[in-house]
């Protein structure tokens, strides 16, 4: 979660807090509830940080030194005030520090500090590093300091401190991620490569257990275990500067649904010859285990169904529940990751120890240069574009779409997959067009808002769909929708439904899976339901009918646009910032 920014540099620059502040801007997705910079001027650090979303400073920071770093939050430990969010101070104003992660030994290291004399003035657990960092100073240069401070920390955290002092930067990493950009004249620190994108020329990935001081536009890396010194791999920043902003929609989440009509061709843009390595691997592996958490879990899930379709031995795990697996995983299956940001730790977590066992490991993610990428044996991207609305779409569908081609190619049939892709371009333009499928959505929110309780119905391909449709609507609009496979409904599920209870149901695929679903809407339009039924065609069975064209293999796709749309409309209804949705954050990089 929460994004981490650092400049510096040997020339004179009256930008440090402007440049700090719009590399925030381009990471608020990391987290939203507060943020805040930390500028070096001579013999002082000056502080500016505020609750919700990122705007301008409160005050005018003149003749700063080209040093600081800022931090926009995603809150773990403490609630959402000005006081707890980041940087914090140290005990005297030498030095500021800013987090991402979480502390796990917190309460133990507050105990022993308080013991030491230490005040708290903050619930955060980076108060912890703040005093630690001071008591190793005591003794030890900055470097050293923050390292021994490191070394006393369980779980995943990366922290960066800047000393006005030595007028250094100090950040060490583990889990949550790290990259340092460079040019001729400067260096910029940040938790993801778009705010260094079109202002530096090359990069340094920091790994795990690194440290990094950065001193008058200049850095080197140590490992923050043994403190030595370890060569830099610089690499050229090749990713595509791309224009981020609503492009005349209102919100980020509507655009990145409509741009879904091409980025379904941008995730197919492999050739066959590309996915040639990772079809190989799949065909000798014992098993193939497909992995995500969230959103990514559910493209997992279509991933691996789309495998056992051309008769591969396919498995989808929950990040977050892969643990029983682990001992029954080894070198000759097969693991596809699945993530958005390439940082989500649930899902790291699962990847670290399957390499320790020298599993190979393929992923597909949005961003270029993660972590997950670089753990990757068959690295591979879904080529969305920037997403930055936190309820994932583009993404989704996108990783969908790059699974059915895998699949598609594995049995053989790439270029009819091709074909198939094509089409679903076509049919998503042509939706998309279409107005009056807007209004029915829209005339459907204005009787649902006051609903807490909705259900969603779909099965075999649609299984996924519904619990995507959920999830989604649940993200956005704070009500509680669930999804569940249409046979489970007689199983349980029915108890729940009484007159005037609103049931959705995903009705596509073969004739006998859509008999199924139309079958369970018919069982709980009995019991006095209001039935939505997303379909290519309209039923007696439904009170209302949402257009969803046929899709064919690709029918997820079209069926969870309603879903997506639907979500976005409610949201707006209700008052909810779509693009922002409470309690969340793009990039899950803590447990």
């Amino acid at each position: 979660m929460c994004g981490i920014i650092g400049y510096s540099s040997h020339q004179k620059s009256s930008t440090t807090a402007q440049k700090i502040v719009q590399g925030l801007k381009k990471m608020e997705y990391r987290g939203y509830d507060s943020w805040g910079v930390a500028i070096a001027k001579p013999g002082k650090i000056l502080i500016d940080k505020k609750t919700g979303a990122i705007g301008e400073l409160g005050r005018n920071i003149k003749n700063s030194l080209p040093l600081g770093i800022g931090h926009t939050r995603w809150a773990t430990h403490g609630g959402v005030t000005k006081n707890n969010a980041h940087p914090h101070l140290s005990v005297g104003g030498r030095f500021a520090v800013v987090q991402n992660g979480i502390v796990e030994n917190f309460i133990e290291l507050k105990k022993k500090l308080q013991k030491d004399g230490y005040k708290f003035k903050t619930q955060t657990d980076t108060e912890v590093i703040v005093h630690l960092v001071h008591k190793f100073l005591k003794k030890n240069d900055l470097r050293e300091a923050s390292r021994l401070a490191f070394l006393e920390l369980k779980g995943r955290n990366t922290f960066v401190v800047l000393d006005h002092q030595t007028k250094t930067i100090i950040a060490v990493r583990q889990g949550s991620p790290l990259v340092v950009g460079r040019s001729k004249d400067e260096v910029l620190l940040a938790s993801d490569t778009i705010p260094l994108l079109g202002n530096v020329p090359e990069i340094v990935y920091v790994d795990d257990n690194q440290l990094v001081e950065i001193c008058d536009g200049k850095h080197n890396i140590y490992s923050a275990k043994s403190g030595k010194k370890v060569r830099i791999k610089v690499q050229k920043l090749e990713q595509k500067l791309e224009k981020i902003d609503k492009d005349g929609f209102p919100h980020f989440m509507i655009k990145e649904i409509f741009e879904q009509q091409y980025t379904v061709l941008e995730a197919a843009g492999y050739s066959e010859k590309e996915l040639r390595p990772l079809v190989s691997k799949i065909k000798k592996a014992k098993k193939v285990y497909t992995l995500g958490a969230g959103t990514a879990a559910f493209a997992a899930g279509q991933i691996a169904r789309f495998l056992r379709n051309v008769g591969i031995d396919a498995q989808e795990l929950r990040s977050y529940e892969a643990e029983s697996y682990l001992s029954l995983i080894n070198k000759k299956d097969l693991v596809i990751a699945v993530s958005q940001s390439g940082e989500t730790a649930d899902t790291l977590e699962v990847i670290e120890e399957l390499r320790k066992k020298r599993v190979p490991i393929a992923s597909i993610v949005n961003m270029v240069g993660s972590t997950t990428t670089r753990f990757s044996d068959y690295p591979y991207f879904s080529r969305s574009g920037p997403e930055i609305c936190v309820a994932s779409t583009k993404a989704y569908t996108s990783q969908v779409v790059w699974g059915y081609l895998l699949s598609q190619t594995v049995a053989g049939k790439y270029k009819q997959a091709q074909r198939e892709i094509s089409q679903l371009s076509k049919k998503l333009k042509k939706y998309f067009a279409d107005k009056s499928h807007q209004r029915v959505l829209k005339n459907l929110v204005k009787r649902i808002l006051k609903e807490e309780h909705i259900f969603v119905l779909g099965k075999n391909q649609h299984f996924y769909s519904a619990l995507e449709g959920a999830l989604k609507i649940k993200e956005i609009t704070y009500k509680h929708f669930e999804g569940f496979s249409a046979g489970e409904l007689k199983h349980g599920v029915i108890a729940l439904v009484e007159k005037g209870t609103y049931v959705f149901g995903i009705v596509g695929g073969n004739k006998q899976e859509k008999m199924d679903v139309l079958n369970a809407l018919a069982e709980v339009k009995a019991r006095g339901a209001k039935v939505i039924g997303i379909a290519d065609e309209s039923h007696e069975f439904f009170d209302t009918h949402l257009f969803a064209d046929d899709g064919n293999g690709l029918d997820s796709i079209t069926k969870i646009i309603p879903f997506q749309l639907l979500s976005y409309y409610l949201a707006l209804s209700l008052g909810n910032d779509p693009d922002k949705p409470r309690n969340l954050a793009k990039s899950v990089t803590v447990k």
